[in-house]
């Protein structure tokens, strides 16, 4: 099924779903077309890229953190697979 999304920017790295979705869903970004790898909810976000550890997350054309692992194209992005240094120094 195809679900709604948002991505600011197409240099984004990442998009934020509109809708809960479900592993095989799709949303269209301006990068093209992205099929979930798990289950997403609604205001979450997913990566749009694949990210390599230690890569900059970028979410309304600002780096909101980094890649702790590799990240597929298609995966849910959160604290499990994000860091984020921001307000901590």
């Amino acid at each position: 099924m195809l679900r709604k999304s948002l991505m600011i920017d197409p240099a984004d790295s990442v998009a934020m779903v509109l809708e809960d979705s479900r592993e095989g869903d799709r949303i269209q970004t301006p990068r093209g077309e992205v099929t979930l790898r798990e289950d997403v909810e609604f205001a979450h976000k997913v990566a749009v890229v694949p990210l390599h550890k230690g890569d900059p997350v970028i979410k309304y054309h600002e780096e909101i953190g980094y890649a702790l692992t590799d990240i597929p194209v298609g995966t849910w992005i959160h604290r499990h697979n994000m860091g984020c240094d921001r307000g901590r120094k």
